[in-house]
C-alpha cells in the first residue's frame, strides 16, 4: 500500500500492478487513479483495454500488453477478477505469459483487480517481483472519516467530524455500501450544503433493501452462511419473508440486466439507463453482477418466477422460497 501511494505521489510507476484486498471500493479507486495518471481520457478509446472475469483470455491479454500505444505514451490493460492468482484452476498458457512479463514494452501498463489472491501462486510471485502488489483493506477511523468527507464533497456537501463518526457507526459495512448511503444522504439534504445527524437518522436506518443488497453481495463471494445470517436478522426485525423475496427478485433482475449490458459492452450511461440505477453506482452493480454468469442469473429469474406462482397458489411458503434462492445463488 505504501509503495503504491509513493508511486502516485512521485509519478514513477511500475509496469504491472495487482490491487486486491477486502475493500473493493479501494481496489477500484486506486485502479482508476493509476489510469488517470498514465492516460488522458481522450486517449483511452484507442489505448485502453478492459477484460472482465472469464473473458480475461490469456492470449488476448498478452496481445494487448505487447501492443504499442497509438499516438500516446502508454497503453493500459485492466484485468478484473481473472482468477489467475490461485494455485489451482488457472489457465495452462499463463506460464508463458509469466515468462514474458520482464520483456513487455515500457509503454505497457497492466492493472489487475482481484477479489481473491493466493500469495503462493506463481503469478502472484511474478507480479510482486516485476511490479507492485498492494493489499487494500478498510482504513482506520481517521481514514474512514476522510473518505466520508471526500464522498460528500463530490455532491457539494459537508459535515462535521461528530456526524461523520455517527454515520460510520450507524451504517457499518464496507466502503461500497457506505458510498451508496452517502449518495442517499446527499439526495435527502437537497439544496442544504450541510449534512446533519438528523439526516443520518432519517436516511441511514437498516432498511430491508440495504440488507438485501448486502445479501446478494456476499452470495457473489459464495458465502451462503453469511447470507443466511443476514436473512435471519431481517426476520428478527419483523420483515416479512414475502417482501424479502420480492426485494431479492428485484436485485437479481438488476444484476441480470447489468450482466446483459456488460456483455453488450454498453457505456456506463447506457448501463445506468438500462438497469435503472444511478450513474454513480453503475460500477458497484457491475462488480456484483460480474460474479455471476448470465445464464445462471437467467435460470434463477425463471426459478423465482415459478416460486412466485407457487407462493400465490399457497403451494410454497415464502420463507422456503427465500432459502431456496440463497442456496441456488
Amino acid at each position: 500500500m505504501e509503495e503504491l501511494l509513493a508511486q502516485l505521489r512521485s509519478g514513477k510507476y511500475s509496469q504491472i500492478y495487482l490491487l486486491y484486498g477486502s475493500e473493493d471500493y479501494l481496489v477500484r479507486f486506486y485502479s482508476d487513479r493509476l489510469v488517470e495518471k498514465n492516460l488522458s481520457e481522450e486517449d483511452r478509446l484507442m489505448n485502453m483495454q478492459v477484460y472482465e472475469g472469464s473473458a480475461a483470455d490469456v492470449g488476448q491479454v498478452s496481445e494487448s500488453a505487447e501492443t504499442y500505444p497509438f499516438m500516446a505514451e502508454k497503453r493500459i490493460t485492466v484485468i478484473r477478477d481473472s482468477g489467475w492468482f490461485q494455485t489451482k484452476g488457472v489457465p495452462e498458457e499463463l506460464e508463458n505469459f509469466v515468462k514474458a512479463i520482464p520483456n513487455l514494452p515500457e509503454t505497457s501498463l497492466l492493472i489487475f483487480e482481484e477479489h481473491q489472491v493466493d500469495k503462493r501462486s506463481q503469478f502472484y510471485k511474478a507480479v510482486s517481483k516485476y511490479g507492485t502488489a498492494a493489499e487494500l483493506n478498510q482504513p482506520d477511523q481517521e481514514g474512514m472519516i476522510r473518505f466520508a468527507a471526500r464522498e460528500l464533497a463530490r455532491y457539494g456537501k459537508q459535515t462535521d467530524r461528530q456526524t461523520a463518526v455517527y454515520f460510520l457507526e450507524k451504517v457499518g459495512g464496507d466502503m461500497i455500501y457506505q458510498q451508496l448511503e452517502i449518495a442517499k444522504l446527499a439526495a435527502y439534504a437537497g439544496e442544504r450544503p450541510i449534512v446533519t445527524m438528523r439526516d443520518v437518522d432519517a436516511v441511514c436506518s437498516q432498511q430491508a433493501e440495504d440488507n438485501v443488497f448486502k445479501m446478494t453481495d456476499v452470495l457473489g463471494g459464495r458465502d451462503k452462511n453469511k447470507a443466511f445470517l443476514i436473512y435471519e436478522r431481517l426476520l428478527e426485525a419483523n420483515e416479512a419473508p414475502q417482501r424479502i423475496f420480492y426485494l431479492l427478485a428485484g436485485q437479481v433482475r438488476r444484476m441480470f440486466r447489468m450482466r446483459l449490458a456488460m456483455d453488450k459492452r454498453m457505456t456506463d450511461a447506457e448501463c445506468a439507463d438500462f438497469c435503472g440505477v444511478s450513474p454513480r453506482a453503475v460500477w458497484i452493480y457491475q462488480k456484483q453482477a460480474r460474479r455471476f454468469d448470465t445464464g445462471h442469473l437467467a435460470q434463477l429469474l425463471t426459478d423465482m418466477t415459478d416460486m412466485d406462482e407457487r407462493m400465490k397458489l399457497s403451494r410454497l411458503e415464502a420463507d422456503d422460497a427465500v432459502r431456496q434462492v440463497i442456496l441456488r445463488m
